[in-house]
């Protein structure tokens, strides 16, 4: 299931973790509302004697001050509300300091969850917040689930309380993304939910706690358990692309074997990760394999 803003309405600002993703939304919903709309048009319209500032802006050839930030909020039809959260969405977006930006984007996440488009759309805003709602949503699927929130915590590793169980079932019923069948049984609603690329920032702190937990694999599980490996690789950079191209393949093919699978029972993590552990440099491809 995935959400995308839908361009012949006003993108929401709440709905963005790239305020330049945001800019090249906005701007596009401008050109479908008002024909022979272009970045002089909107230059003119927020007193930026530069016509191309924006494009400049959206595809990261020019930084966007707060000044700027401040006369294009209005062309775009953004609230007081609405231009403090791209103001500081802003200053997220081209921060250098890793301790200023989880400042920002805590504030960010208190702002979001604050605002209208929170209310109209909990589970956009709050799923992909907390990585319990997707555990608890397998563990519906994976048992025979009929309601006892203390049995759901106890099949899940580490258990989950029996009160917090109940709050993550409530909240899942209540997005559609769980229901209970006519025999009593709970049921997901749709076997996967895909994230909206809009929220990019926040799917990549669900990753990082998804990473986290897996730490711990190798020492928690045995050998007929789990799967740990490490290849380190030297590569060109045409078979770098091949392996990206591979692992996405391979991730394509991984849910295609789970829809198909007409019994779930357990629930697994696998985590796949492929990044550069160097700067550029000429290599020959070999590669080096670990396994524990």
């Amino acid at each position: 299931m995935e959400v995308k803003p839908e361009i012949s309405q006003r993108p929401s600002v709440y709905q963005y973790d790239d305020f330049r993703a945001f800019l090249r939304d906005a701007f596009e919903h401008k050109k479908i509302q008002e024909p022979g709309y272009s970045y002089r048009k909107f230059g003119l319209a927020a007193g930026i004697a530069n016509p191309g500032y924006l494009l400049d802006v959206i595809i990261g050839k020019r930084t966007l001050s707060r000044n700027q930030a401040l006369k294009m909020a209005p062309v775009f039809g953004l609230n007081e509300s609405e231009t403090d959260f791209f103001l500081l969405l802003s200053e997220f977006g081209q921060s250098k300091k890793d301790s200023e930006r989880h400042e920002l984007y805590q504030d960010l996440l208190t702002r979001r969850n604050r605002s209208r488009f929170a209310r109209l759309s909990p589970s956009l805003v709050k799923y992909y917040q907390d990585y319990h709602y997707s555990l608890v949503r397998c563990a519906v699927e994976a048992m025979d689930f009929r309601g006892d929130a203390e049995a759901l915590g106890k099949f899940l590793d580490p258990p989950l309380a029996p009160a917090m169980a109940k709050k993550y079932l409530q909240d899942l019923e209540e997005w559609h993304l769980i229901v209970r069948g006519e025999d009593g049984r709970y049921r997901v609603t749709e076997k996967f939910v895909e994230p909206p690329p809009t929220l990019s920032a926040m799917v990549r702190r669900l990753n990082r706690d998804w990473i986290l937990q897996a730490a711990e694999a190798p020492f928690k599980f045995g050998p007929s358990d789990r799967h740990v490996s490490t290849l380190l690789l030297m590569v060109s950079e045409e078979t770098r692309r091949q392996l990206l191209d591979k692992v996405e393949e391979f991730r394509k093919e991984v849910l295609d074997l789970v829809e198909k699978d007409p019994n779930p029972e357990t629930i697994l993590q696998l985590s796949v990760q492929l990044f550069p552990k160097s700067r550029q440099h000429s290599g020959n491809g070999r590669g080096i394999k670990g396994k524990t």
